[in-house]
């Protein structure tokens, strides 16, 4: 029984709700006949006047930070270790600390590295030395060579020119055969032993050249493992400056949320980052643009720096205003919602700062592309088109008149007539019956 109740109250509910809504629907019509310039006696008709009326396109958009960074990791590899991060939300100043990573393991390489240098130093000198040592025993046995050649080199030629001497003399009828043949014989000895202290004399340069070379070798090794070492220590240094991320420019702190774990979350302390893995969305909320669609057959009426105001849907009450900075150069067919029609993005520049804005608000955009002042005009709905023609019809009493017209700028409301109606005419709002009217 209690069930059958609560069927039978439904019929009733439903006919309320129907004769309610087709209250409404019957205000509304009643109001979209009534429009602007009509007349007080009948509101089907409307009188061409001087009107003054602005040109405007509305469309919806998203408010965005006019610069915004992307704070990551940069340090190498997944050697990035979260200790701190700011909380969400956290307005920094440019400079503070965004995020800090584990620099143990930074600081104890630097360490490590810092006395692998002093000790590759130490061995570059020991080096240094060795090759000076080289270079001054190579000068001293080649000094000694060079001096038992020459030595060798004139005790030879002594003998020869002791033998030359006695051969004269055996010439003029003094003959010394005995002394003539030991002094040959000790002569072939010295010229032995001179060809023995060349040959030594040689080879102690080639010796010399190659320790000194081999010494020289061992330095620039030396060097190099210097040079080595003190770019690791570089590098590792810059790795731990980049422990510590800092604010590039004022903004509010949005974790930037991502596949972690098998799960899609935020990051946090103890997390093990990898090189360019987002953390932090930072934008600068001091300048805020948004970013919106305007139809092309809207676009011809927009062109930079034009006004407009802007309201966001979090705060309906306010009212801002900015301008439009840039307009799109490629068309998108506007998603699902777009029917085909194409459009551009047109990005507008708030004015001012306002601190409770944030990216992602829903704008409502109106973008002022013209202003009409005091000019002859009638309300669209008294517009009517055959083709690439327009019409108006004019009441004349007892009939109307179709009466060709050339229509100006227009708004949602009003169409500029330049030529075909006069200041006073009567025109009709709606499309009269063929018999009602007079070519």
């Amino acid at each position: 029984m209690l069930n059958r109740k609560k069927v039978g109250k439904w019929p009733v509910i439903a006919s309320a709700a129907l004769a309610a809504f087709a209250a409404l629907a019957a205000a509304w019509i009643s109001v979209r006949l009534v429009m602007p310039g009509h007349t007080d006696s009948n509101p089907q008709l409307a009188f061409a006047k001087p009107v003054s009326f602005d040109i405007t396109v509305n469309t919806i958009g998203a408010l965005d930070a006019e610069r915004s960074h992307v704070v990551s990791s940069t340090i190498k590899g997944d050697k990035g270790k979260i200790v701190y991060i700011t909380d969400e939300g956290t307005f920094v100043k440019k400079g503070e600390v965004l995020i800090k990573f584990d620099s143990a393991h930074f600081e104890a390489e630097m360490l490590r590295l810092a006395g692998e240098l002093r000790s590759r130093e130490a061995s570059f000198e020991a080096r240094k030395q060795i090759l000076e040592w080289e270079k001054s025993q190579a000068e001293g046995a080649i000094h000694t060579a060079e001096f038992d050649v020459k030595d060798a080199k004139e005790e030879y030629s002594r003998y020869v020119s002791y033998i030359r001497d006695m051969e004269e003399l055996g010439g003029k009828g003094l003959h010394y055969p005995n002394e003539i043949f030991q002094a040959r014989k000790k002569a072939e000895q010295l010229f032995a032993k001179q060809q023995r202290h060349e040959t030594s004399f040689e080879q102690i340069k080639k010796e010399s050249v190659f320790k000194i070379a081999a010494a020289m070798a061992e330095m620039a090794k030396a060097k190099n493992e210097i040079e080595t070492t003190k770019i690791a220590l570089d590098n590792i240094g810059e790795e731990l400056r980049k422990a510590v991320v800092y604010a590039p420019f004022p903004g509010i702190v949005v974790h930037y949320e991502m596949h972690r774990d098998n799960q899609k979350r935020k990051p946090r302390v103890g997390d093990t980052v990898w090189q360019n893995q987002p953390l932090l969305y930072l934008p600068d909320i001091s300048s805020m643009i948004v970013k919106t669609l305007v139809r092309e057959v809207d676009l011809h009426k927009i062109t930079k720096g034009q006004r407009a105001s802007i309201q966001v849907d979090a705060y309906p009450k306010l009212v801002i205003t900015g301008q439009v900075a840039s307009i799109g150069v490629l068309a998108s067919d506007g998603g699902e919602a777009g029917k085909g029609e194409k459009y551009f993005q047109v990005v507008v520049a708030i004015h001012g700062e306002n601190s409770s804005l944030r990216p992602g608000m829903t704008s409502r955009v109106i973008i002022h592309t013209d202003a009409v002042r005091n000019v002859l005009s009638v309300p669209v709905q008294a517009v009517f088109s055959e083709g690439a023609n327009r019409f108006c019809y004019v009441d004349k009493g007892q009939n109307v008149k179709k009466v060709k017209v050339k229509i100006g700028r227009q708004n949602e409301d009003y169409a500029e007539i330049v030529a075909g109606l006069t200041n006073g005419d009567m025109v009709s709002l709606i499309k009269p019956a063929g018999d009602e009217v007079k070519q």
